[in-house]
């Protein structure tokens, strides 16, 4: 039986190759790590990272303003924030004069405290949509340290830092 005849080749090359195909499979695990997330609102808008504009004005005979709340929409439980000064420590005019600021927050309740300090504790809501008044959150309060006729003549200008840090 030196030849097979070609139905019977046929029929050990598909036994042959059915036996030598063989299944295998591959595993994907799958992993999905949710941080801890929040985006700052001031009227309605995103400025997470951005800027937000105030001019002051001359109060009293103080140089002052208040800035619009903040609103935090996120998952976390709470946010602290914490206020940095520029560099100079207040605003300098094109001359370079230095124009220090008193700053406070303002609470939701209206009540103002030492921005020296972390604000703690300040509620985070799941979105836009649940915050309850836009109006309501927290401010700060910028004021001139002199008096306004001791400052010399210019626009004065410097930026403050709002640093939000979620807790979980």
């Amino acid at each position: 039986m030196k030849y097979l005849s070609l139905p019977a080749m046929l029929i050990f090359m598909t036994i042959a190759s059915a036996q030598a195909a063989r299944s295998v499979k591959t595993t994907i695990d799958i992993v999905a790590e949710i941080n801890t997330s929040v985006r700052v609102y001031v009227e309605g808008q995103d400025v997470t990272n951005g800027v937000i504009s105030l001019r002051l004005e001359d109060k009293n005979g103080y140089m002052s303003g208040v800035t619009p709340a903040f609103q935090f929409v996120g998952n976390a439980s709470g946010v602290s924030l914490m206020l940095y000064a520029p560099s100079g420590g207040g605003l300098l005019s094109e001359n370079n004069d230095l124009m220090k600021l008193n700053n406070a927050w303002i609470r939701s309740d209206g009540q103002e405290v030492s921005s020296a300090y972390p604000l703690n504790n300040q509620p985070v809501y799941p979105t836009l949509q649940d915050i309850p008044d836009m109006q309501q959150g927290v401010k700060v309060r910028f004021s001139s340290a002199n008096r306004s006729e001791t400052y010399p003549l210019g626009s004065y200008s410097g930026s403050y830092e709002v640093i939000v840090t979620p807790s979980v």
